[in-house]
């Protein structure tokens, strides 16, 4: 089935997603080479890093950790069990095994059957139950952070969300007032330090128009009055429920809700009325009804998709602190067509008989993605959703799809945002959302069947009963650095062999020496790769300031570009190498001193 990348909860591993997407947009597809090995699972971690259960070397099944092109027995992993991923706590990191049953320490490699995934959650929780508590001023009731409240997941209880931090929950609080019918509760995001935002107070910017007249709706606590051209005042109010978060990004989370509108005559003592299906939504000149509506009498609704902001404003809702920047959207076009969206499981557009699910979800290349996996027809649909307002009525533009044939669910995943297909012709393809087309991106044995991916640049693929599989990784792991025999002749001299190449000295510095017997200086390239060689024709390493420009050289001495993580702190070097600073690179600030700015 289609999965995401799971229990990674470091950003500083998600933020390397954002990389250069240069495999996608080479001419030429790389072809991959399969390496013999029967694997039984495999996990792509990112950073270079892959976990696999496998029988490596005629060697009995084991779980192995890859990295630094290198193979090492994980001790305490069982081999057979379940490989789900990695897990901090405490500033330790585990290896999550067997859905939780139990953790190796990947340090020590002691095994713990404590549940940290729940330990986790527990903790999450009273950090957020601890922030309530301090700021509540009569928004919430008191027994759900005074008393342990545990329903069922509705309310009570937390929600990890999938993206790029890990650590972003949702919670239901309830509302400590009477309001339009029965308990009411409000949904609370909050990461796991217990920064937290009321997610369903603040709506943004939501027109509404009825009788001749407009209003402005942002907030769901507030009454709106609208005068209509028939002489009467209503008062008109909002509601959010049923929200499902989408996706969590860097500084926003994207989900769906149920928006209702509710009025009555101004002074009449009347009930609120769900009047969702009779209002139109957008300003007093660009107004559209909605042809869907969910349900009927007080549950009338219509589905809306929100942008919500992890940052709070700088005001309260009776203590309680609520999003700062919301923006609602309707699922239909600019005039209010409805759309439909794969990632709703709506396939009345791609003809798609049967059952699949679909997903929403955003990667660093800036657009939403919506996506529909046929089980029916083992194929994996795409399309790239942009979010567009005019004159007042916020709407989506919906791409043309387009489709990859796959031979299994397991060969379609998505890794942080970013959907990836194992092809049914062998290719290793990416949905590129500036086009909306897939792209191959390599192209490997056709007999792979098993495919895990965390970036463009990170990728194992294998199929275990034909003993092959393949690591695909952007991580230098060693020198390729091999001394070739040239032949030098000088007029008037016998023929005499000059060793070129990379050379090791005594003190282990690498040195390369040219066809001429002279070490190189200054930038080299061999193949592909950039060097920088200093006077002394000494390979250089980490950070350099070369003629007013910082470069970084990894510790194979290649010249590094796309995002750079260095001792946790991470800096963008641009394709010639030259990190930038005080600009912003796919979103993303980076100060004057070229750190990225959370």
């Amino acid at each position: 089935m289609l999965k995401r990348i799971t229990k990674v909860t470091s950003l500083l591993v998600v933020a390397a997603s954002i990389v250069s997407m240069v495999p996608a947009m080479a001419v030429d597809v790389k072809k991959i080479s399969a390496d013999e090995a029967i694997v039984y699972q495999g996990i792509s971690i990112g950073d270079g890093t892959f976990y696999l259960d496998a029988e490596l070397n005629d060697k009995d099944e084991a779980i192995y950790l890859y990295a630094n092109g290198k193979f090492a027995k994980v001790d305490g992993a069982e081999a057979g069990d379940k490989i789900n991923g990695l897990v901090t706590y405490n500033d330790k990191k585990y290896l999550e095994m067997d859905d939780g049953d139990y953790y190796v320490d990947l340090k020590t490699g002691e095994i713990t059957h404590e549940d940290i995934l729940g330990d986790i959650d527990d903790d999450a929780e009273l950090a957020v139950r601890k922030a309530i508590k301090a700021n509540n001023d009569g928004r919430f009731d008191k027994t759900y952070y005074d008393e342990v409240v545990k329903a069922e997941y509705d309310h009570g209880t937390c929600k990890t969300m999938f993206g790029p931090t890990g650590v972003w929950r949702k919670f239901y609080y309830k509302l400590n007032m009477a309001d339009l019918y029965g308990d009411q509760y409000s949904a609370v995001y909050s990461d796991d330090k217990g920064n937290y935002i009321d997610a369903d107070y603040n709506l943004g910017k939501i027109g509404i128009y009825s009788t001749g007249a407009a209003i402005t709706i942002k907030n769901t606590e507030s009454t709106y009055e609208l005068k209509g051209t028939d002489g009467q005042t209503y008062e008109i109010k909002a509601t959010i429920s049923n929200d499902t978060p989408k996706d969590e990004e860097l500084e926003s989370i994207t989900r769906t809700a149920e928006l209702s509108i509710w009025g009555r005559v101004k002074n009449s003592g009347d009930d609120y009325e769900n009047i969702t299906d009779q209002v139109y939504f957008g300003s007093k000149s660009n107004h559209h009804k909605q042809t869907v509506i969910n349900g009927s009498g007080d549950n009338k609704s219509v589905t809306v998709i929100q942008k919500i902001s992890k940052a709070q404003s700088s005001d309260d809702i009776d203590g309680i602190k609520y999003a700062k920047d919301v923006s609602t959207y309707f699922i239909t076009d600019e005039d209010g067509t409805a759309v439909h969206l794969l990632g709703l499981s709506d396939t009345s557009n791609t003809n798609v008989d049967g059952s699949g699910y679909g997903t929403i979800s955003s990667g660093p290349q800036g657009y939403m993605l919506s996506s529909y996996c046929s089980s029916a027809k083992l194929k994996q649909y795409a399309e790239t959703i942009n979010f567009k307002s005019e004159n007042g009525y916020y709407y989506i533009d919906v791409s043309d799809s387009d489709s990859v044939s796959i031979d299994s669910l397991d060969e379609s995943v998505i890794g942080f945002g970013d959907l990836f297909d194992l092809s049914s012709d062998g290719y290793v393809e990416m949905f590129n959302g500036k086009d909306s087309s897939f792209e191959k991106l390599y192209k490997v044995d056709g007999g792979m069947n098993k495919i895990s991916v965390s970036l463009p640049s990170e990728v194992i693929v294998w199929n275990k009963d034909d003993g092959i599989y393949s690591i695909i990784t952007s991580k230098a792991s060693t020198l390729d650095k091999t001394a070739t025999t040239n032949t030098k002749t000088t007029a008037g001299e016998t023929a005499s062999t000059v060793v070129s190449g990379w050379s090791k000295e005594a003190n282990g510095a690498w040195t390369y020496v040219k066809t001429d017997g002279t070490k190189a200086t200054g930038w080299f390239q061999d193949g592909s790769t950039w060097y920088y060689l200093k006077e002394d024709g000494i390979m250089t390493t980490g950070w350099q300031n070369i003629k007013g420009n910082w470069y970084y050289l990894n510790s194979s001495g290649a010249m590094q570009t796309g995002w750079i993580n260095d001792k946790g702190i991470w800096y963008y070097c641009n394709e010639f190498g030259v990190m930038l600073a005080d600009t912003t690179v796919d979103g993303y600030k980076v100060g004057s001193n070229g750190t990225w700015i959370q």
